[in-house]
């Protein structure tokens, strides 16, 4: 992989996730993730619409852009796994995640305003496993 391809996967930057819907049509939605041994992570609700299409359907892209010029762009496709996420796992990884995209501060109020709004609970690990992982300048 290019190293600049990497480098912004590493940067808390919002991925745009798309897959096959169930209804057959292509969907986009925006997500958190995290780029882990060479894998792409993101937490889900427990039978959300995203875990049970891809449930179904494994093929995903992903891409996240830098904002300034020139723009650096990823684009990833994959095959997805989706996994329970035992309630404490996930407490864990919204934890750690929410401190990477909001800073410590901002990310420990957005948990404990998530846990307050009872969503904890198990959820689902989607785990994007690239095939392809390109980088651009434009």
């Amino acid at each position: 992989m290019d190293p600049r391809a990497a480098e912004l996967l590493g940067r808390p930057i919002v991925a745009q996730l798309g897959f096959h819907g169930l209804d057959g049509y292509p969907h986009v939605l925006p997500v958190w993730f995290e780029y882990r041994d060479g894998e792409l992570l993101i937490a889900s609700p427990a039978a959300a619409y995203k875990g049970r299409a891809l449930a179904k359907d494994g093929r995903a892209g992903l891409s996240i852009s830098t904002v300034e010029r020139p723009y650096q762009i990823v684009s990833v496709v994959g095959d997805v796994a989706v996994e329970r996420l035992p309630e404490p796992e996930r407490i864990e990884f919204v934890t750690a995640i929410a401190a990477r995209y909001l800073g410590p501060d901002d990310g420990r109020r957005y948990v404990d305003a998530w846990i307050r709004g009872g969503h904890p609970g198990d959820g689902e690990l989607i785990r994007l496993r690239p095939l392809k992982i390109n980088f651009y300048v434009s």
